[in-house]
């Protein structure tokens, strides 16, 4: 493909997933659609750039014994050495665990040693370390932070795609402004950054209005921003049950259509003794899992099938305009 003014163009499939603002779902939407895409065959890799470290809790790896709270992140950025991975935490998902150590990132950044760092910063030492392995992934997903600053410049200096979850709230939406005069200031350094999206994150699909409302505001950003058909609908019972369980929404929904089952074969059971005579054995009450889990399950597969068929098109439309400008 053209790489249209990328720093980095082995790096043309790097999602940044970021908002100005915390709880809008931006780890939640990397880790499933990782966990979609690794289910449908792709190589898929997870950066978690957030000091709050929660991808390990969306996989469940607060336990694994390669889990380190962002340390090899800081070392391979600082010290080039290799970049620390959690392999096959899902069939075709591997981590870059991150966590409080990355706090380290913000300082060291700012030291004049930072210098002779490869590119002579931070940002471009990550992303000169990411192209190390890059090749062995078809997309890379990094879980941007919030808050910090230098965190975000350096998955923006990375990246080629940002993709922006937003609720519908205005808080939300505040966040959301903040991530234009960023990406504005990464172009300087990365020029071929672009937007794959805005998505909604916790909505109602009965909710048609708000939509448009996010549809129309949109133009406040600066530029054309497109936003996602696929949104994530709003349960509560389903996200505590995936963070709690250490599991993504497809596995929930699966446990829960199984223990649905159990339920209802306890029950034959039941009605069967109590026809025969025998004693009636007690029913199972496990903890109820969400109902809603399998809907979840599957607005996670829609997205992740449209930031594929963005990327996919971007990437014909630029071999096309690379072909006639060789003509």
């Amino acid at each position: 493909m053209e790489d249209d003014g990328m720093t980095h163009p082995s790096l043309a499939r790097v999602v940044a997933v970021l908002n100005g603002k915390g709880g809008v779902g931006k780890t939640s939407i990397t880790c499933n659609c990782a966990g979609q895409l690794g289910r449908g065959g792709y190589r898929v890799l997870v950066v978690d750039l957030d000091v709050s470290g929660n991808v390990k809790l969306d996989f469940g790896l607060v336990d694994h014994p390669d889990e380190d709270d962002g340390r090899g992140l800081v070392d391979a950025v600082w010290s080039n050495k290799p970049l620390h991975l959690i392999k096959d935490a899902r069939p075709g998902v591997d981590i870059i665990p991150g966590g409080n150590s990355l706090e380290i990132l913000g300082a060291l950044s700012q030291m004049t040693s930072a210098q002779e760092l490869p590119g002579g910063s931070v940002p471009h030492a990550f992303a000169a370390k990411l192209e190390e392995i890059a090749d062995d992934y078809d997309l890379i997903f990094l879980d941007c932070p919030p808050g910090n600053k230098e965190l975000q410049e350096m998955a923006l200096g990375a990246a080629r795609w940002v993709l922006i979850p937003t609720k519908t709230d205005h808080a939300s939406w505040d966040g959301l402004l903040k991530v234009g005069p960023r990406v504005k200031q990464a172009r300087r350094e990365n020029p071929g950054l672009r937007y794959l999206g805005v998505v909604v994150f916790d909505h109602s699909p009965n909710a048609s209005r708000l939509m448009r409302n996010t549809q129309e505001r949109l133009a406040e950003v600066g530029e054309t921003v497109p936003m996602f058909d696929a949104f994530i609908r709003h349960s509560q019972s389903a996200a505590q049950d995936c963070r709690s369980r250490g599991q993504l929404a497809h596995e929930l929904a699966r446990d829960a259509s199984a223990q649905k089952s159990d339920r209802l074969e306890a029950l034959s059971s039941r009605r069967a003794r109590r026809a025969s005579g025998s004693n009636v054995i007690s029913l199972p009450v496990p903890a109820q899992l969400s109902g809603t889990a399998d809907s979840v399950a599957s607005d996670y597969t829609t997205l992740a099938q449209e930031i594929c068929s963005r990327i996919t098109e971007a990437e014909n439309a630029g071999n096309s305009a690379a072909g006639r400008g060789a003509k």
